[in-house]
């Protein structure tokens, strides 16, 4: 934990945190289903509106991808750590260009160094966006006008620079998962080349990744910490009590949870509702927590909740009382 207190006890702890093989294939399972199902519609239905709505839909089960290998990376898959770094390789990171181990280098500094100058995702800035620059920001990214940026960003812990002959990414990575990711890619090349499928694949996984996901991204890296207190304990990270449809769309696999993974990163994605329920029974908690009903809309949602926490930082302050004739003396 990063504040260092207990909230939940030893035993109830060791339970939260006990790994589900069955429950972890069966979430990586779901997402390349819907993604399947998605596509398929899209390419056999041949309308215009039904590609729109498969970028979407196929945006919001890769942001469900990345969300399980960010388990992957705390090694939350499968006990046995090979497997769980081969799966989240090969079903989860690798499809996204990314890889586990850089990744894991990555975020747990995030953990390390929560709302700090070394924290690798930490952006003092941010707090200076109003709500306007705020959706300004998500329409360029849905429409991929940010991309040099997000691609830039994503370099570290992405594997573009192994495409352009970055050997220390390679050697960081590791020079076998680095042949395998070649290899893989290698595979798809080829698949693509004697079916043809090339524009299907560009346009409903390339695509997506570019435009739809970027924006996702950007909302939810905003709501985890942006507005919150700058530190590590309870007030530096926000949890999104959002309804069916946001968490559909932005928080895919309880991810909206986030305080409750700070606070207990050894909890799979798969227990921290029940694990924020149990938080949420401590006072201590619910007065210092920061809690969301919404990412975009009505009074308790992330973006109002930001725009106050601006307000608030840059809020001009009280002048100071001139001094009385006796203060004066």
């Amino acid at each position: 934990m990063t504040s260092g207190e207990r909230f939940v006890g030893i035993d109830e702890l060791r339970e939260l945190s006990r790994r589900s093989p069955v429950r972890a294939t069966l979430a990586i399972a779901r997402q390349w289903a819907v993604i399947g199902a998605a596509a398929a519609g899209a390419v056999y239905g041949d309308r215009w509106y039904g590609y729109l709505v498969a970028i979407v839909v196929v945006a919001t089960r890769q942001h469900a991808l990345a969300v399980l290998m960010h388990d992957g990376a705390h090694r939350l898959l499968y006990a046995d750590r090979r497997v769980n770094d081969l799966v989240s390789d090969l079903l989860l990171a690798f499809p996204l260009f990314i890889s586990t181990a850089l990744y894991r280098r990555h975020h747990l500094e995030h953990h390390r160094y929560l709302n700090t100058d070394r924290d690798p995702d930490y952006d003092p800035t941010a707090i200076e966006n109003t709500t306007r620059d705020w959706v300004r920001l998500f329409a360029a990214d849905a429409v991929a006008l940010n991309i040099v940026k997000t691609v830039g960003t994503l370099d570290q812990f992405s594997l573009l620079p192994v495409l352009r002959g970055d050997r220390g990414v390679a050697r960081a990575m590791g020079r076998a998962r680095c042949v395998l990711f070649l290899a893989g890619l290698a595979v798809l090349t080829a698949v693509l080349v004697v079916t043809g499928w090339w524009l299907p694949y560009l346009l409903l996984w390339i695509v997506p990744m570019i435009t739809a996901l970027s924006m996702i991204l950007r909302l939810r890296d905003m709501a985890e910490h942006v507005g919150c207190d700058e530190d590590a304990g309870i007030g530096g990270t926000r949890s999104v009590l959002a309804g069916a449809v946001e968490r559909a769309l932005f928080s895919p696999c309880r991810i909206n949870y986030h305080l409750a993974h700070h606070l207990y990163p050894s909890v799979p994605c798969y227990n921290l509702g029940a694990l924020h329920r149990r938080l949420m029974e401590n006072q201590a908690v619910r007065e210092k927590a920061r809690i969301s009903h919404s990412y975009l809309f009505g009074r308790s949602s992330v973006l109002r909740h930001v725009a106050e926490a601006r307000a608030l930082r840059y809020a001009a302050p009280a002048p100071t009382p001139a001094p009385t004739e006796q203060g004066a003396a």
